[in-house]
């Protein structure tokens, strides 16, 4: 996928910050915001570029020739910086949000707009939070920042509520199957849809990392335990097996399907609809107040894997709580 793909889906968006833009009245703080695998990350690159293109196209975005395209494209334009973290999954560091706050004050070098792009936002800790609503609060003229969250519920209100917030949401259906069906994404559409929520990015990332299988072969290995066929340790060295992030998000979409069915959601929002009745099985005994605590569980998993705590030991613990859970009586 290239850094300046169009999608479809953000038509209005853009239209909406291009014609801002055209009347001077461009916000001085954005939000980008949505679920995962809208694009988020690409718009935000595509209105970068063609905010510091000296020749934009009647669409505006970027002319992709220009001295100032050729440095943006390099990563060396000086008027465009990027605040991320140092690794995937990591937190934004203070430091990075205060050299950010240190620049954005500074004139734009080229002579147009001075942008800044934190992503993800919700990687900010409260320090690193506290220090960008400094810079929130006093704007400098023709310096734009621009947030890029799938968490936006993260982020403090405060500084939600100095940001313009701009929303994506999952398109129609009919347009994701012909979005995947030009890409030549193999797999079942609608099962693709159904797993990564309508998100067309996801359903191709899902096709390409095999999230369906992995939803089945987790929902098998939660069933097994729960009948007690199967020494939980040898559980726990499979999941060893798999790449952390795509056991934490099957599993996040498996506990979610059983909350989701626990509380007599519609079946159609399900991650696993092809799996409904297996999911049925396994929360027949189980109180609806332990598989939100054990939700919860999972999701304390995923938050401490990212401080790089021991991940067999936790493992172990979420492979014991779900026993607990599942052991008559043990609710």
């Amino acid at each position: 996928m290239s850094g300046d793909e169009r999608f479809p889906w953000h038509v209005e968006q853009w239209r909406r910050l291009i014609a801002a833009r055209q009347t001077q009245r461009l916000p001085h703080a954005l939000l980008l915001c949505g679920p995962a695998g809208l694009g988020k990350t690409a718009f935000a690159r595509r209105l970068g570029a063609a905010l510091t293109c000296t020749q934009p196209d009647p669409e505006g975005d970027a002319c992709m020739s220009c001295a100032a395209c050729r440095q943006t494209r390099a990563g060396s334009h000086p008027d465009l910086r990027w605040v991320q973290p140092d690794e995937p999954g990591k937190m934004i560091k203070i430091s990075a949000i205060r050299e950010l706050s240190s620049q954005s004050v500074l004139a734009a070098q080229a002579g147009g707009y001075r942008l800044f792009i934190v992503e993800p936002a919700d990687a900010m800790n409260r320090s690193a939070a506290n220090a960008l609503l400094k810079t929130l609060e006093e704007p400098v003229s023709r310096t734009v920042l621009i947030l890029v969250s799938s968490h936006p519920d993260r982020l403090p209100a405060t500084i939600r509520s100095r940001c313009q917030a701009v929303r994506f949401t999952p398109p129609p259906g009919t347009l994701v199957r012909q979005w995947l069906s030009e890409r030549r994404v193999s797999g079942d559409a609608e099962q693709l849809m159904a797993v990564s929520g309508g998100a067309p990015l996801r359903a191709m990332q899902a096709a390409e990392e095999g999230w369906i299988e992995e939803g089945r072969r987790l929902c098998g290995e939660l069933e097994a335990l729960a009948r007690r066929s199967e020494n939980p340790l040898r559980i726990v060295e499979e999941w060893q097996k798999r790449p952390l992030i795509l056991l934490t998000e099957g599993m996040k979409r498996c506990v979610s399907d059983l909350v989701r069915l626990a509380s007599g959601a519609d079946r159609s929002s399900l991650y696993h609809p092809g799996l409904a009745g297996d999911l049925d099985k396994l929360i027949k005994n189980i109180k609806l107040r332990a598989i939100f605590n054990f939700y919860d569980e999972v999701l304390r998993f995923e938050q401490d894997t990212a401080r790089n705590l021991n991940v067999q030991m936790m493992l172990e613990f979420v492979a014991n709580r779900w026993l607990q859970m599942t052991r008559p009586g043990g609710q």
